[in-house]
């Protein structure tokens, strides 16, 4: 990349890897670039318009929505989003409550902040961001706080997995929104925090896994 980051944050649209914020022992980045896989090429794209590290992305309508994070001296509730056939960044509706370490996933149209922590606590709320309306509204609690977890979005709901909790980081829980309820899963067998996952589409054995 043009500068070290960690605890950055990356997406996928139209086939490049953006990577986006993040710190460099220094100083939290503005700053964001792009992959080109085809010409083996990091390029820069406009800056972001606030500095921020352990912040989250999300795709949603062809677009890169960044949230919250920390910006060296506060944790964020400002939500902005990058339009790429205009190579902006332009502020939406903020979060309900400012929040790092957190996970973010598009679902159903909207977008999901889940866990994370804040100045004064890490017992925050649940919400999700409808674009339509540029609001932000609360859903029912997942029943336990964490941090540095990671959710992902499978068979038509959001698995919220590992991080960590009040109790433990073996727990698992999915999201049913026709249902607008969590669901507590089988505990993993190992206990996690900053953690990755993916969902692997297209598998012909899918049903072995599920």
């Amino acid at each position: 990349m043009n500068v070290r980051r960690r605890n950055l944050s990356v997406a996928v649209l139209r086939g490049a890897v953006y990577a986006m914020g993040g710190f460099d022992e220094h100083r939290d980045h503005r700053t964001a670039e792009r992959y080109d896989s085809k010409t083996n090429q990091w390029s820069w794209i406009a800056p972001m318009n606030t500095a921020r590290s352990n912040a989250c992305a999300a795709l949603l309508n062809d677009k890169i929505y960044f949230a919250g994070g920390c910006d060296g001296y506060n944790v964020l509730d400002s939500v902005e989003v990058y339009h790429p056939d205009t190579n902006r960044w332009t502020f939406v509706a903020p979060m309900i409550t400012g929040r790092a370490n957190f996970s973010f996933v598009a679902f159903n149209a909207c977008l999901y902040a889940l866990g994370g922590h804040n100045t004064t606590s890490s017992e925050l709320s649940t919400e999700k961001y409808d674009p339509t309306e540029n609001k932000w509204t609360k859903i029912p609690s997942m029943d336990a706080y964490s941090s540095d977890l990671n959710a992902e979005v499978m068979n038509d709901k959001i698995f919220v997995i590992g991080g960590y909790y009040e109790a433990n980081n073996f727990g698992v829980k999915c999201f049913n929104d026709k249902e607008n309820r969590w669901y507590q899963l089988p505990n993993m067998n190992v206990f996690r925090c900053l953690l990755s996952i993916c969902v692997i589409k297209n598998l012909p054995n899918a049903s072995d896994y599920s």
